[in-house]
């Protein structure tokens, strides 16, 4: 039986996407012809495609496959097949695989290393990779934000063995829910956090614990989990992998690498006390207990492969944290505007808490755009609580993604809520409103936090042309 050709043109419906920009660039390196496809809108992807000569489509239509006539078409976990572009693949019968799997199939070819959980993925992910870079091993990566200083872009095929992915649980594509991550041959595994979250896939916590129970119970035995015991799901996990090789982390009492000293002033520092001896000072530019989590993770992974402690160190020390994660962006008024992705209530939770420990006895004005209907709905209560640790609360229209354009909440649901629990709470309609109410507002001294997984970064720009 002949053997079916390995496609050489790669056709990518919704390019823009983070992690489909990143397998694109990925893709490219590989030696693959890659198009491409997405909405007209701008995205931030855009310019990173361009400038790496990855040639796309605007909008959706079913010429465009006919007119590349790809080997392989990928499709982004946000369209289904009633795309036009992938009705005509099917009609021309060409094979049709999620982003997920392709990414897999890369992923092969290395000893991989994935970064799991709800929270911290995008920053563990990111210090394991520029832990590993800055100690010469050349690692190749996969992680889900556009920029990370002192690495080479979100993707990177590099010359090492080693190949470290932000594994996502989200689902692989409209019809199939079975988690991103399960397609990934993965030989080393950091669990950060086990919660519910995208419930409009899962349905509860235990849902989304049993997906990453499957996950952890395909990682060898010559393999390594790393997880993080804080969290109540994290350590029932662990104890169903007694035949693994579990390295656990956190700051309650009982983890093999407990955190120990850890204070925050101009930088973050903390100690990692083992039954043997307390690993550290390390220290961190980055502020937060959450970050400290992070780098915990990545400590015990790079050093459990084969990298100095001292490297490790100074590494670290170095490392500045991916975009929109607590990015300061500048000034306004002599206020102080920050950036940040956290989307989920335990996320805005720790940030508004490492807001208040490194800017201590300032005024802090949250600006929250919540991100889909179906987490805004599921967890409302919970987001109206985290969201109490700040001085004014604005809330914009919640953000629809490409997978979820409507649902059953809307913003004032969420204000009704927060209104229980703050008096200082204000809804603006859109970015400019923001941005206009804002100017009236900040002073001199104050922290303005620009809260969500959509584009409230914008409201940055926006303040900038209203002083130039």
């Amino acid at each position: 039986m002949k053997k079916k050709a390995e496609p050489k043109s790669l056709y990518l419906v919704g390019i823009k996407g983070m992690a489909m920009t990143g397998l694109a660039l990925m893709a490219k390196q590989l030696g693959y012809e890659v198009t491409g496809s997405d909405v007209a809108e701008v995205f931030p992807t855009d310019e990173v495609l361009t400038t790496n000569g990855i040639k796309f489509f605007s909008g959706f239509e079913a010429a465009h496959v006919k007119e590349v006539k790809p080997d392989l078409v990928i499709a982004s976990a946000a369209f289904g097949l009633q795309n036009p572009e992938l009705k005509a693949a099917k009609s021309a019968r060409i094979s049709i695989i999620p982003q997920s799997e392709m990414l897999g199939k890369i992923m092969a070819n290395f000893e991989s290393i994935g970064v799991a959980g709800v929270h911290g993925k995008t920053t563990t992910s990111s210090m394991i990779a520029f832990v590993l870079s800055e100690a010469g091993f050349s690692p190749s990566y996969a992680i889900g934000i556009n920029e990370i200083p002192g690495l080479q872009g979100n993707a990177h095929i590099g010359d090492g063995k080693y190949f470290v992915a932000e594994a996502d649980e989200y689902k692989r594509s409209e019809n199939d829910f079975a988690a991103k991550f399960l397609d990934y041959p993965l030989k080393h595994i950091v669990v950060t956090s086990i919660e519910l979250d995208h419930p409009d896939v899962y349905q509860s916590a235990e849902d989304v614990y049993q997906a990453f129970y499957q996950l952890v119970a395909k990682v060898p035995r010559s393999g390594t989990i790393v997880a993080c015991t804080d969290y109540p799901l994290v350590r029932r996990l662990v104890g169903r992998m007694a035949d693994r090789h579990c390295l656990t982390y956190g700051f309650e009492p009982g983890a093999a690498y407990q955190i120990v000293g850890f204070k925050e002033g101009d930088s973050t520092t903390f100690s990692l006390k083992t039954a043997e001896s307390t690993l550290g000072p390390f220290v961190l530019a980055m502020p937060g207990a959450h970050n400290v989590l992070d780098a915990a993770a990545a400590i015990i992974l790079t050093s459990t492969l084969g990298v100095a402690m001292s490297t490790v160190e100074k590494a670290l020390k170095k490392f500045r944290g991916p975009a929109r994660r607590f990015e300061v962006l500048g000034q306004y008024n002599n206020a102080t505007i920050i950036t940040d992705f956290a989307h989920h209530p335990t996320a805005i939770k720790y940030l508004l808490e490492a807001t208040r420990q490194h800017y201590p006895n300032r005024r802090v004005v949250a600006v929250f755009q919540p991100h889909t209907y179906s987490r805004t709905g599921k967890l409302l209560r919970e987001f109206a609580q985290s969201l109490q640790n700040c001085d004014r609360l604005i809330l914009l229209n919640i953000f629809a993604s490409a997978r979820e354009k409507s649902g059953y909440v809307t913003i004032k649901d969420l204000y009704d809520e927060a209104k229980k629990l703050q008096s200082s709470v204000e809804y603006r309609s859109s970015l400019g409103e923001v941005a206009k109410y804002l100017q009236s507002l900040i002073v001199e001294g104050d922290v303005v936090l620009l809260i969500g997984a959509g584009d409230v970064y914008k409201v940055y720009d926006l303040l900038q042309e209203k002083s130039a």
